[in-house]
């Protein structure tokens, strides 16, 4: 009987010692939230920095980080510039981010594809991808840390990240009739705006992938 109560004391100091040693050191250790990044390129290749999709172990949301430094004599600045993530679903158009700086901007990164959205009838404003624009302060840098409910840096995976030339409407723009509203000069005009935000040519493109 003596030896069976020692063995349960053993038990004890050494299941109260571990108790105490996962206290001390925060408790079990937890899994890095899962992280995706962009590296984001011009259409001459040079690199301008990256865009960070990272889980928040509190919430639903995604956390994205924007850090970009663009050479001033590249595009538009100080400026606001549309920031999209893009499906890169149809082979048919190339893969990933394809550009060739010779040609016209308006070919640049077509590869790319539209929106990344998870419903068809989605319009610009409420696509998944649609991302806060980006201000390029007179230098060329720009930051960014912004949320969005519902984006996992999984379902960003093999999908691509375009920053335009130009600022991005948001689809906010009111076309009709009466006098507190615009009317649009071309159709292509409202077909773009529900589309892109009429944000301009892609810029600058980068494939996300798991960091």
């Amino acid at each position: 009987m003596r030896k069976s109560h020692h063995r349960i004391l053993i038990v004890n100091a050494v299941a109260a010692g571990t108790v105490a040693l996962l206290a001390s050191i925060g408790g079990p250790a937890r899994a890095a939230p899962l992280e995706a990044q962009a590296r984001l390129k011009t259409a001459g290749g040079i690199s301008i920095g990256t865009v960070t999709f990272r889980d928040d172990p509190k919430s639903v949301e995604t956390i994205i980080r924007v850090n970009l430094r663009v050479p001033p004599v590249l595009t538009s600045i100080p400026a606001f510039h549309g920031l999209h993530v893009h499906a890169n679903d149809n082979a048919a158009n190339g893969v990933g981010c394809v550009a060739d700086p010779a040609a016209l901007p308006s070919t640049w990164f077509v590869s790319a594809d539209g929106h990344h959205k998870r419903m068809a009838t989605e319009v610009h404003g409420s696509h998944a991808g649609d991302l806060a624009s980006i201000h390029l302060n007179a230098d060329g840098s720009g930051e960014m840390r912004t949320t969005k409910d519902g984006l996992s840096p999984t379902e960003l995976v093999g999908k691509v990240v375009i920053l335009h030339a130009g600022p991005d409407n948001f689809g906010n723009v009111p076309v009709g009739s009466a006098l507190d509203q615009y009317s649009a000069n071309a159709p292509d005009a409202a077909t773009k705006t529900q589309a892109t935000g009429n944000a301009g040519d892609r810029f600058a493109c980068g494939v996300i992938a798991l960091s």
